[in-house]
């Protein structure tokens, strides 16, 4: 009996899990299943203020993104309700990876963030850690053309850090993102049809 599985792909930028999340989508849409494509921040009210203001306190950013999940899971409850399978690009933990890392010596408080996440959260069916080294992930970034303030040597080695230390508390599922898109989509399909 085909039920509603909630899958979530998390990595530091240039890691390749949104290319990936568009692969496995359609892996599964040529199988009949139902698929929605999310991502945060989302397309609402919350997540695009979230997108339109880059200059925020890590504390204020933390805040807005974790009203914005509170909404998106929300929705996520409705449509798993429906039997859909859910692929979101980012959850829970880019808020905590990203604002507890020091950017222009500032950060978040890494307890005080998963605190806050925890009461609006739900768990996922699986998620994915795409992982890879920040040189690599920079240099995909740059050759996109465009980068965020986010985008920087140092501080996305410090995000990565906090990714792997969230991903071993949380059994997440660590990919190898250095590999060809090809190993990379066989090894996450690998996993899904374990749960689907």
């Amino acid at each position: 009996m085909e039920k509603g599985i909630f899958v979530v792909f998390e990595g530091i930028d240039g890691s390749g899990k949104s290319s990936c999340m568009e692969s496995v989508a359609l892996a599964l849409e040529a199988k009949n299943r139902k698929v929605i494509r999310t991502s945060e921040p989302t397309k609402g009210k919350i997540g695009m203020l979230i997108r339109s203001s880059p200059e925020f306190l890590p504390e204020t950013e933390a805040l807005l993104f974790t009203a914005d999940r509170a909404e998106h899971t929300a929705e996520i409850k409705k449509w798993l309700s429906e039997k859909n399978i859910i692929l979101c690009d980012r959850y829970f933990a880019s808020t905590v990876a990203y604002q507890s890392a020091k950017l222009d010596g500032r950060s978040a408080d890494r307890d005080w963030l998963m605190r806050m996440n925890i009461s609006v959260m739900i768990e996922p069916d699986i998620t994915f850690l795409f992982d890879i080294d920040p040189e690599k992930g920079l240099e995909r970034v740059e050759s996109r053309g465009s980068k965020s303030k986010f985008e920087r040597l140092e501080y996305l080695k410090e995000v990565r850090k906090n990714y792997l230390k969230i991903a071993k508390k949380h059994n997440f599922v660590i990919i190898d993102a250095a590999g060809s898109r090809e190993d990379v989509l066989r090894d996450v399909m690998r996993h899904i049809s374990k749960i689907i």
